[in-house]
C-alpha cells in the first residue's frame, strides 16, 4: 500500500509539473538595428507575451540617437519612442499583424526647450506576411504631438514604408524599398513638408534562428528640405 501511495504521488507530481511546463506561455525579446542616411543609427527592442487569446501582447522602443531630435549641442533630449500593442498571427501563421500605440518622449515634436515626458503619440501598424514566392514586410505611424498649442510651435510627422519582395530561396529575398516621411500640421500655419521619399532595390538575407539582414538603396523621389539625391538603409533583425 505504501509503494502504490509513493507511486501514485510520483505521478501526480510529473503530471502537475508536465502540465504546468505545457501551460506556460512563451515570452520573447527580440532587436533591430537600423541604419540609414538620414535618422542614422536607432536600435529598437522588440517583446511579446503569450496569450490565451488569438492574440499576444507586444511591447517596442525605439531609441532614435540622431542628435537632430533632440538637442544637438548636448548630445541628449533625444527621441525615445515607447510602445504597446497586439500581435496578430493569421492566415496559418503565414500573416503577422501588429498593431500598437506608442508615446515619445524629449524634445521632437515641438521647439519646447525643455525634455517632455509623453510629448507625443504614435498610432502605428507594423504588418509582414510571407508565403510562397511572396515576402512582404510594410509599416505605417503617424506622430502626433499631444502638447499645449498655445504656448509653443509644435509639428506632427507621417511615416510609412513597404518592403515587397519574392523569396528567390529559402536564404534570399530580393525586392523592392520605398519609404516617406513628412511634417504634417504645423502649428505656425507653414506649409507641409516632405522630408523624403525613397524609392528603390532591396535584398534580405535570412539566417538561423529568425536573424534576417537587410540592405535598401536608391533614389530620394522628392524633397522639401536637403538636397541629397540618394538614400541607403541597413537592418539587422536578431530575436535574443
Amino acid at each position: 500500500m505504501k509503494k502504490i501511495l509513493i507511486i501514485t504521488l510520483t505521478l501526480f507530481t510529473f503530471c502537475s509539473y508536465a502540465q504546468e511546463k505545457k501551460e506556460k506561455k512563451k515570452a520573447t525579446f527580440a532587436t533591430k538595428i537600423i541604419q540609414n542616411s538620414v535618422a542614422g543609427f536607432s536600435p529598437i527592442f522588440f517583446g511579446s507575451f503569450e496569450t490565451n487569446k488569438n492574440f499576444d501582447i507586444t511591447i517596442y522602443s525605439v531609441f532614435w540617437t540622431n542628435t537632430s531630435f533632440g538637442n544637438p549641442d548636448a548630445g541628449s533630449d533625444l527621441l525615445l519612442e515607447t510602445g504597446i500593442g497586439l500581435g496578430f498571427k493569421l492566415l496559418d501563421n503565414h500573416m503577422f499583424l501588429n498593431p500598437s500605440i506608442g508615446f515619445g518622449h524629449g524634445k521632437f515634436f515641438s521647439d519646447n526647450k525643455a525634455t517632455q515626458v509623453g510629448e507625443g503619440i504614435i498610432p502605428n501598424v507594423y504588418m509582414a506576411y510571407n508565403k510562397g514566392l511572396l515576402d512582404f514586410e510594410g509599416y505605417v505611424a503617424y506622430y502626433k504631438s499631444l502638447r499645449d498649442k498655445s504656448s509653443i510651435n509644435t509639428k506632427d510627422y507621417f511615416l510609412h514604408w513597404l518592403a515587397p519582395g519574392i523569396n528567390v530561396s529559402d536564404r534570399l529575398v530580393l525586392g523592392a524599398f520605398y519609404e516617406s516621411l513628412g511634417i504634417t500640421n504645423q502649428e505656425n500655419n507653414a506649409d507641409d513638408l516632405q522630408i523624403y521619399r525613397f524609392f528603390g532595390g532591396s535584398v534580405k538575407l535570412k539566417f538561423d534562428k529568425g536573424i534576417a539582414f537587410r540592405l535598401s538603396a536608391g533614389a530620394n523621389l522628392d524633397t522639401d528640405i536637403g538636397d541629397w539625391d540618394e538614400f541607403y538603409k541597413v537592418s539587422a533583425f536578431i530575436p535574443l
